[in-house]
């Protein structure tokens, strides 16, 4: 049995990973307080297969000591960090910035055990899975049992039921439960397609009400989007979920509709509680809208195909949304991120029109658009080069999500504005191009008056 020595001091991600990782890897998790202790241990047992640490542990800059040891000896221990500057690491270390994205600190284990893909999903999974505390925010009843997981001993866990199947629950009680630090709950294994039925149901009934304001509709659009995209990456298109991502779609055109302004609609999905990749979606999908109809070309069909293609352009990126903000070579070159990532990046929007060819009710021609959108002609990396020979919704889209993703850098940053439309117009001076720049610079221009 392998042997992975894991230092990290939030309790829950500790004990999230020490249970899939003896579950799926099948190895032995071997916890330390810090550097100092596991460097002990490694003084004993140097052949450790793996380490996973936290960039800092209190004061200790505990990465940074492991490095040195690890080089220092030339052990061949792999070593994946969470958190902290990538910058300042090994080459040979795998960073993962993000230390909730648990799924993805199992799957790159896994990967340095040589433990493939195809024997990672043949194993047995737990009696219990974990489902975000996020997944309940809607809810106020689940189809089964819920349960919270209590640690009992190093490695004992007691799953202690909270909800009962078909019981009511109030919005305080899980609101209380994230104040306490709580991520997850858990549900029987055997009931998760279940789960994520009911889920999706009861998301798509909140869709279809009246709701009071635009401001509200977003942020129902915004939870259920959060769900829908994990929930398509985790089980594939069921009934369910494509029942959620059409009402989803139907609802970002119709917020548009119901738009007097693109900039205010801007303003309020920006402004929203959610997450990056949601409002890049949903801004992408007003912006094209928003053009299409400044070119006199626009038909509901195309506003719902432009609404498809911004749902699924960035799937790929629902465990870490930080790569959606690479969108360039230059950016990619630069990002100090793992070999698996920069592949990721370099290949989503190819991945990503694959996928929807899945979905059984996609408009004709989304795949291409998805494919497309940072121009290149096979769905890999990014070019400029033959925009030209894009279709009109193509080099639209392509246009809207340059724009909003430049947007949306201007306001993480702050200070003085960067000229968008004009380091646009440089970048596209082919006339199909510039057509659409001027088509977008139309309504800048009406709401700057």
């Amino acid at each position: 049995m392998g042997q992975i020595v894991l230092i990290e001091d939030n309790p829950s991600l500790n004990e999230l990973l020490s249970i899939n990782l003896t579950t799926y890897v099948g190895v032995e998790v071997i916890p330390r307080k810090n550097a100092e202790d596991a460097i002990g241990l490694l003084n004993i047992l140097p052949n450790v297969d793996l380490i996973i640490c936290s960039h800092k542990i209190g004061e200790e800059d505990t990465a940074k000591l492991l490095v040195n040891y690890i080089n220092d000896r030339k052990l061949d221990t792999g070593l994946i960090i969470l958190g902290g500057n990538a910058k300042s690491h090994s080459e040979h270390a795998v960073i993962i910035e993000n230390a909730s994205e648990w799924e993805k600190v199992i799957n790159t284990s896994a990967k340095i055990l040589g433990i493939s893909q195809e024997i990672l999903a043949k194993k047995v999974l737990p009696d219990y899975i974990p489902i975000p505390v996020s997944y309940f925010a809607r809810l106020d009843t689940s189809c089964c049992d819920v349960f919270i997981r209590i640690k009992k001993g190093p490695d004992d866990f007691q799953f202690v039921k909270r909800i009962h199947s078909g019981d009511t629950f109030s919005k305080t009680m899980v609101k209380r439960y994230v104040e306490q630090g709580l991520t997850h709950f858990y549900i029987p294994k055997e009931l998760q397609k279940n789960f994520t039925n009911f889920l999706s149901d009861q998301l798509v009934k909140i869709l279809e009400n009246n709701f009071e304001n635009i401001d509200e509709q977003i942020e129902v659009v915004a939870d259920s989007y959060n769900v829908a995209t994990k929930e398509i990456l985790k089980l594939g298109f069921t009934s369910a979920t494509v029942q959620l991502t059409d009402s989803i779609v139907d609802n970002m055109v119709e917020i548009f509709d119901k738009s007097s302004e693109m900039s205010t609609l801007l303003h309020k999905i920006i402004n929203s509680k959610s997450s990056y990749l949601y409002q890049h979606c949903h801004m992408t999908s007003v912006v094209a809208s928003e053009c299409i109809k400044n070119l006199g070309i626009e038909t509901k069909a195309d506003h719902e195909k432009l609404a498809f293609a911004a749902f699924f352009k960035d799937i790929s990126f629902v465990d870490n949304e930080d790569l959606a903000k690479i969108t360039t070579y230059e950016e990619l070159e630069k990002a100090e991120i793992s070999e698996e990532d920069w592949d990721l990046v370099f290949n989503h929007a190819l991945e990503s029109s694959v996928l929807i060819r899945k979905h059984p009710e996609a408009p004709l021609g989304v795949d291409d658009i998805v494919k497309h959108h940072h121009g290149s002609m096979n769905g890999k990396g990014f070019s400029t080069a033959n925009v030209t020979k894009l279709t009109s919704l193509q080099q639209i889209f392509l246009i809207s999500a340059e724009f909003v993703k430049e947007l949306m850098a201007y306001r993480e940053r702050g200070g003085k504005p960067t000229p968008i439309i004009e380091e646009l117009y440089q970048k596209y001076p082919t006339p199909d191009m510039v057509s659409v720049i001027k088509a977008l610079e139309t309504t800048l221009k009406r709401k700057s008056k």
